[in-house]
């Protein structure tokens, strides 16, 4: 039996080079789009003004007799609990004031219902990442303001709020998906599903310090 001059095995490693170089090619491109393709989830860098009371040499007036009561004033007077050192004073918000800062909430809320979950994430994350780098500052806020030591603070305000972005950073879009529950034989024909829908603003009044 004659071959053919055209017999595959002349032309099989040329096969095999162009094989090999269609998947060195669709190995490089996919490198490519992974390492230098944009985070859409990528978190944001904001500033925030640094308070007069977290800057260096920064010493507040101590109070003989701490009290958020200003004599002949309706102004919050506020001190850090730990030492009596007056930390400034605050109006208390109006009835107008609160129905404006409702009316604000409602709008924010409503734009923010119709966000995606990725669109969510970028702001967790950016919440995330400028509590990272702005956790001592943070920390010290906690200490003046409820009078707590720097442990506490980093225990209880930093490590807590981080652990519970991150929480719901990885799993928050999962626990939020309608679920399905089961039904009995008698409502068979129902379908029973667990949705999870924004109530909008809640206000809660409570108890601090």
């Amino acid at each position: 039996m004659e071959l053919s001059s055209s017999f595959l095995p002349t032309e099989l490693p040329w096969l095999e080079i162009s094989i090999v170089i269609i998947c060195a090619l669709l190995t490089y491109v996919t490198l490519v789009f992974v390492l230098f393709r944009e985070d859409t989830e990528a978190p944001i860098d904001y500033t925030v003004p640094l308070p007069e009371q977290c800057k260096p040499g920064w010493k507040g007036k101590t109070l003989e007799e701490p009290s958020i009561k200003i004599p002949g004033s309706s102004a919050i007077q506020c001190y850090n609990p730990a030492n009596g050192q007056s930390l400034g004073q605050s109006n208390p918000a109006t009835s107008d004031g609160i129905d404006r800062a409702v009316v604000k909430a409602t709008e924010a809320q409503q734009e923010w219902a119709r966000t995606s979950f990725s669109q969510r994430r970028k702001v967790l994350r950016t919440m995330l990442k400028h509590i990272l780098d702005n956790q001592e500052t943070i920390a010290t806020l906690a200490c003046l303001d409820s009078g707590k030591t720097k442990v506490d603070a980093m225990l209880g305000e930093i490590l807590v709020t981080v652990e519970k972005l991150q929480w719901t950073i990885r799993h928050g879009e999962e626990a939020l998906k309608p679920s399905r529950r089961p039904t009995n034989f008698l409502l068979m024909y129902k379908h029973n599903e667990v949705r999870w829908e924004p109530l909008g603003v809640l206000a809660a009044c409570v108890s601090w310090k």
